[in-house]
């Protein structure tokens, strides 16, 4: 890329933010699942205990595919990487519409598979991509793009939904997987990689004249802190996959109508894309550990008030859980993005990022293993007393995060000085240096 201007930097990185938002709006289609899992059910003829396993496995599946996008983008590229997610997402949902008729197999392996490796290979190559324009504003940057993933079942599940019932489910999904690959497609034709001197443009304060880069001898998977943060990430997980793929049917269960409990799922999804921008802010202004601190302390109100609802049948308690819920989930992305990019830093930026977002992985079997143990169709109020319990455990394991990451940032700065140290006998006299001519 020919070397730019700050004025062009800036100029070319919103042009990227916005078109990379607008595509994860699409690509958050997937999260629209709860929206979907009823007229799947009515009529796709499928029964709804076995329909409801095609949100955790598009969730693994999501994990799964941000790993091997990772691993495809070192072998071809940004652009080769999207073309690759067009093409799955549009496998899983046309798919689902021409095929998922009255066979759950073709809805697993289409809507669950096909589509999470997808939207996983997408979303990591986007936002690994996009957030390196911005180091100047990881935060900021992260927030917009991961509102964008966490608004797209509100604003285009609803959408969706509706035209379901004049169109037909089966034209609709054909339709996304059309439209969706589409703009994939047009993003994969002009997103870029920012210039290797970005850091050095955009924010001096944080270039290094060595070169050095903070993951370069370590990587997460041989990080103590890595492990810490990852018991803080599962749990949060848990916890808003226990409410966003129950949202409706909880709500009606302590006495909310059928017409709100749907709003609600959109109103959840709100909170879930508004805490994406929220949490980056939280981030710019303060730190990772403050910024988990925040996050989990809303996970435990989330709880409370939730078990507040069961407990003595008032709906408002359940509503302002399940925002709650919705904004601490939305929280986690934010968190594993900045993480990602400070303490591993740019070089490995795409695999580490999709290896911090495979908590939701481990989040999702969590949340099933403790529905399992306590019946979770049947006893929501169990459910959320043992996640209530998790969240503390998560806002406490801030405690030793906090240990683990102020000595790995003093050990960053070490090596930093050490490598510049290193450097140094190899500058050339000042005598020697010729004049400029600029």
């Amino acid at each position: 890329m020919p070397d730019l201007t700050v004025g062009q930097i800036k100029s070319k990185r919103m042009l990227y933010l916005a078109l990379s938002t607008l595509t994860l709006l699409f690509l958050g289609l997937i999260y629209a699942f709860s929206m979907f899992a009823g007229p799947l059910c009515t009529t796709f003829g499928l029964e709804k205990s076995a329909v409801g396993l095609t949100f955790n496995i598009m969730m693994i599946m999501f994990c799964i595919g941000a790993v091997i996008g990772s691993q495809i983008e070192r072998k071809i590229g940004v652009r080769g990487t999207l073309f690759v997610a067009a093409a799955l997402f549009f496998c899983g949902f046309a798919g689902t519409g021409m095929f998922g008729q009255g066979s759950i197999t073709v809805v697993y392996l289409c809507y669950g598979v096909l589509g999470g490796l997808g939207v996983g290979v997408g979303y990591n190559s986007v936002v690994a991509t996009t957030n390196v324009w911005f180091p100047d504003k990881v935060g900021f940057s992260s927030g917009v793009l991961m509102m964008g993933f966490g608004l797209g079942s509100l604003i285009l599940g609803t959408l969706s939904v509706n035209l379901a019932l004049a169109l037909g489910l089966g034209t609709v999904f054909t339709a996304i997987g059309i439209v969706t690959a589409l703009i994939v497609v047009v993003l994969a034709c002009t997103l870029r990689r920012p210039p290797e001197n970005i850091v050095a443009y955009m924010a001096p304060e944080k270039a290094s004249a060595t070169g050095f880069d903070p993951g370069e001898q370590d990587t997460p998977l041989k990080t103590s802190t890595f492990y810490v943060y990852w018991v803080w990430a599962i749990i949060v997980i848990a916890i808003g996959l226990a409410t966003l793929g129950n949202a409706a049917s909880d709500a009606q269960a302590v006495g909310l109508d059928v017409g709100f409990a749907t709003l609600l799922v959109g109103l959840v999804s709100t909170c879930n894309g508004l805490a994406r921008v929220v949490i980056g802010l939280v981030y710019d202004k303060t730190n990772v550990k403050v910024t988990m601190l925040v996050d989990g302390l809303i996970a435990i109100a989330a709880c409370a008030c939730i078990i507040g609802a069961f407990t003595t049948g008032i709906s408002a308690l359940y509503v302002v859980g399940a925002f709650c819920c919705g904004f601490c989930y939305g929280g986690v992305p934010v968190v594993a993005s900045a993480f990602a990019r400070q303490r591993f830093g740019q070089k490995n930026y795409p695999l580490n990022l999709s290896l911090a977002n495979f908590a939701i992985t481990f989040g999702s079997i969590l949340n099933i293993i403790v529905q399992g143990a306590v019946g979770g169709a049947d006893n929501r109020l169990a459910v959320f007393v043992v996640m209530g319990v998790l969240s503390l455990v998560a806002a406490f394991d801030v405690l030793p995060f906090s240990k683990k990451w102020n000595s790995d940032l003093k050990m960053l700065e070490d090596r930093k000085k050490q490598a510049a140290s290193a450097e140094a006998p190899t500058a050339a006299p000042a005598a020697e240096v010729a004049p400029s001519t600029s």
